[in-house]
């Protein structure tokens, strides 16, 4: 199998590209804060969530010029970057997140996730274990 670091999977991660990141316990950390640190190669990026935990480098001040922050849900780790104009809550019924997303309402290029450590058959579910 070829695995890839963190910080080598997020090159794929271009100026005007639009990122998802997975939701809740499942939210990939460590791409996260690799994808963050590159803040200062990209631009317009625009990020799409529905709840992410830990924290949200992405979200502090000195990024905002890199990421476009759109929230359909708001919790603690970019409340701040909402209430001050750096991050829009999108007002989105939960049930139809995902149908946005395959109509191409809310296009996407690339989707942070978490999986687990592949199996012996390089099978991995998505998800926390």
């Amino acid at each position: 199998m070829n695995f890839q670091t963190a910080e080598e999977a997020v090159k794929l991660i271009q100026s005007d590209h639009r990122v998802f990141i997975h939701s809740a316990a499942a939210t990939p950390r460590e791409l996260v804060n690799a994808m963050s640190k590159r803040s200062n190669e990209l631009s317009n990026v625009r990020i799409y969530s529905m709840h992410t935990e830990w924290d949200a480098p992405y979200a502090d001040e000195e990024h905002a010029a890199s990421f476009e922050i759109n929230a359909f849900f708001v919790g603690a780790n970019i409340r701040k970057a909402v209430n001050e104009g750096r991050a829009s809550y999108v007002p989105m019924f939960l049930s139809e997140i995902p149908k946005a997303f395959r109509s191409g309402l809310v296009p996407l290029d690339v989707a942070l996730i978490t999986v687990s450590t592949p199996d012996k058959n390089g099978y991995c579910t998505l998800g926390v274990s």
